[in-house]
């Protein structure tokens, strides 16, 4: 049974102290004064009780009690680490249970109280665990600005950061064992998001594997392959697209479509950048979760790729009306269509051929997505001899997230792996970085007339693009990050003064900010909706506007908000965080980026604290190096064009009417529109697709707890 305590305000119920050291130490200091108190102990003396609290509170650690008492129980905790929260009922914390039979799990969960008043009750959680980590005790991030404030007042401060955690991860592995065909390179602790990095090595593909050892429910898989375009013809996502009607092991139209309601995934999707396609799910159920793993694998390892998905989701000849052959024959295709409302859109467009711009000389000048005039030049052919190419395990990036036994995925992923060997990377020629030009260059572009635009005098876009550092440099990269936001992502930005506050334009340009979706990262500014006698002041504006932040700086205001911002990402954990984490991680891990070290934000965020004390120019060095004297800048400039849908309409036809040629006989066209309507309409056998049975369901709910409060007399 919980104790009650009494404060001189009120009575509380709180749950015993951790374990049987605490107490000694407790009773301790009951009883005797120590002539010299720890170091620790005596600088958090200085601290107030509502700080003490405040940063119990923030380790999700007993607030309550008389100072002495909060100050014994930080100074264990730092020393000792603490229990973290319960998993399930997520407000109270886990405990060692003490005496313990020989039948009962080692750590069981009390409960919390439903409020701190007189009458609050007490809720009981019966959650109950034998695997349990201690997590280090933070001050490095605490959630007040005043606690921030009083802690930097401490001449040891620094001791009171937590130290790396030695402890294994659950699945306790060891470096340098080998699991299933795998060898553990590195086991490294991430204390700022309570997790446990593991990074293995198929020993006999060479594929990469990240997992992510945390104590969340939302489990997370996905897999990933290089995928660099060498045209236009947007192999990479039509392949995504027919990858996905089918595969061997389940020859099924659609499975992932039809997985929906045979399945409990929380998310289930896919992805083509630039340069890589990742396929991802998440999910709470274990079964469920080798379920989703064995559809998501056959379906990139081994999809069918028939001729007629090749049809439907990329390309074909069709008539208009598919059951009359008198009806004019016109392109259709999933992907064609898609990427034609693409291109359609000025937006997107512009930010294409940004890109496909300031990067000339390597796999970013083509367009990844397709492009709507290239789109009819892939061959069925061509889309096999990609994915041979492209998604073999050597050249792929697994990753798993979550408490679901590391092992058992492992030995799944063997089974499908080991029918492959190790073949040599035909594409990383691809993946130079891009040749530094010697002088600035101007990119014209035209788009159609948009409806929305309120001003037709003022319909240009126009922006200055610079190409920066390597997404590999992650140190330099988060510099680059915070230099971004610092130009344009709030009011007190320099560039939102000098741009968007004076009315020129209506907003920046659809490419503004930082960008790091590339090998080599990029920065955009510039202003759309502005008048064409505008487009040399903005550009002014824009080159003066970075010599004054080279000479003057940025508000330390404006500074401390960015870092802030940081601080909250870092605690912004919720149920999605699996999925940002490898959404986040996979742009610079395909080029062969440290993932982990991408993950150590507290790092990064103290040596950029050392940095700008020591060097208070810092960020005005990197604004001179990357932007006053970077040569390698594309002004970009977009006006519309009264004819461009009929250009591009043209165009199509032209394009239409010379594969419309290439048939010996049309009827063929007629006849294989009627079979693709054929098979698109025949009935599938989804019960090859694996399914939950009500077995596989956990009976047990986890109920949120409802806390009422009043406001007012009422």
């Amino acid at each position: 049974m919980p104790r009650k305590r009494k404060t001189k305000k009120t009575k509380v119920e709180v749950q015993k102290d951790d374990d049987e050291e605490l107490e000694e130490e407790l009773k301790n200091n009951e009883q005797q004064t120590p002539k010299k108190p720890p170091s620790i102990r005596s600088q958090l003396n200085l601290l107030t009780v509502p700080i003490l609290k405040q940063i119990l509170r923030y380790n999700h650690q007993n607030p309550f009690g008389i100072k002495q008492v909060l100050l014994t129980r930080i100074s264990y905790l730092v020393k000792n680490g603490g229990y973290p929260p319960c998993p399930k009922c997520k407000y109270g914390r886990l405990k060692l249970r003490k005496p313990r039979k020989t039948t009962e799990t080692k750590y069981y969960c009390p409960g919390f109280p439903s409020g701190f008043g007189e009458g609050d009750s007490f809720i009981r959680c019966n959650y109950e665990t034998d695997d349990c980590t201690k997590t280090n005790f933070n001050f490095t991030n605490p959630i007040h600005s005043q606690i921030r404030r009083q802690l930097q007042k401490l001449s040891v401060s620094s001791s009171l950061s937590p130290k790396p955690s030695q402890t294994p991860p659950s699945t306790s592995l060891s470096i340098g064992q080998e699991i299933h065909g795998y060898i553990v390179n590195e086991i490294e602790s991430v204390p700022e998001y309570r997790l446990t990095a593991i990074k293995l090595q198929h020993k006999l593909t060479g594929c990469e594997h990240l997992h992510i050892d945390r104590e969340h429910k939302n489990n997370v898989w996905s897999v990933a392959f290089q995928t660099t375009p060498r045209d236009d013809t947007g192999v990479a996502h039509i392949l995504e697209h027919t990858s996905l009607c089918g595969s061997d092991k389940f020859p099924c139209r659609d499975p992932f479509f039809k997985m929906t309601n045979r399945s409990m995934a929380t998310f289930m999707n896919a992805f083509t950048a630039s340069d890589w396609t990742m396929y991802v799910f998440s999910t709470q159920n274990q079964k469920d979760y080798f379920n989703l793993m064995s559809v998501y694998l056959d379906a990139v390892l081994h999809p069918k790729l028939d001729q007629y998905d090749f049809l439907q989701e990329g390309w074909r000849l069709e008539h208009e009306n598919v059951n009359d052959s008198s009806s004019p024959i016109v392109l259709k295709g999933v992907v064609f269509n898609e990427m034609k409302g693409a291109f359609s859109d000025s937006h997107q467009l512009f930010s294409r051929r940004v890109q496909n711009s300031l990067m000339p000389a390597s796999t970013y000048r083509y367009e990844s997505g397709g492009d709507p005039e290239s789109i009819p030049s892939l061959t069925w052919n061509g889309l096999k001899e990609f994915h041979a190419k492209h998604y073999h395990p050597s050249n792929s990036r697994f990753f798993t997230y979550g408490t679901f036994p590391l092992t058992d995925t492992l030995e799944y992923l063997n089974d499908y792996l080991i029918n492959y060997t190790k073949q040599q990377k035909a594409i990383t020629s691809t993946l130079l970085e891009e040749p530094r030009w010697k002088q600035q260059k101007t990119e014209r572009i035209a788009c159609a007339p948009q409806s929305f635009v309120v001003d037709q005098e003022k319909t240009t876009t126009v922006s200055i693009s610079y190409l920066l550092g390597s997404i590999r440099d992650v140190w330099e990269t988060f510099l680059l990050g915070i230099v971004g936001s610092l130009l344009v992502d709030s009011e007190k930005s320099p560039f939102y003064k000098k741009l968007i506050i004076p009315n020129i334009g209506t907003n920046y340009s659809p490419d503004t900010g930082f960008d790091r979706s590339t090998l080599n990262t990029s920065f955009h500014v510039g202003l759309q909706d502005i008048s064409n006698g505008d487009v040399d002041r903005v550009l002014k504006l824009i080159n003066e506007t970075f010599a004054e932040v080279a000479r003057d700086g940025f508000e330390q205001s404006q500074i401390d908000a960015i870092l802030h911002q940081i601080e909250l990402g870092m605690k912004h954990q919720d149920e999605n965080f699996g999925l940002r984490i490898i959404t986040n991680l996979i742009y610079s891990w395909i080029h062969e980026a440290d993932p982990v070290e991408s993950l150590k934000s507290t790092k990064f965020l103290d040596r950029f604290n050392k940095e700008i004390k020591k060097n208070p120019k810092l960020l005005q060095e990197m604004v001179e190096k990357y932007f006053l004297n970077n040569q390698h800048k594309l002004i970009a400039i977009m006006n519309p064009d009264e004819e461009y849908s009929e250009k591009k309409k043209r165009k199509e036809m032209e394009i239409c009417q010379k594969l419309i040629s290439q048939y010996e006989n049309k009827r063929d066209i007629y006849e294989q529109g009627l079979e693709l309507q054929k098979r698109q309409s025949a009935p599938q056998n989804v019960d090859v697709l694996p399914t939950l049975a009500i077995t596989d369901i956990d009976k047990n709910i986890i109920q949120t707890p409802i806390i009422k409060t009043q406001i007012g007399n009422k």
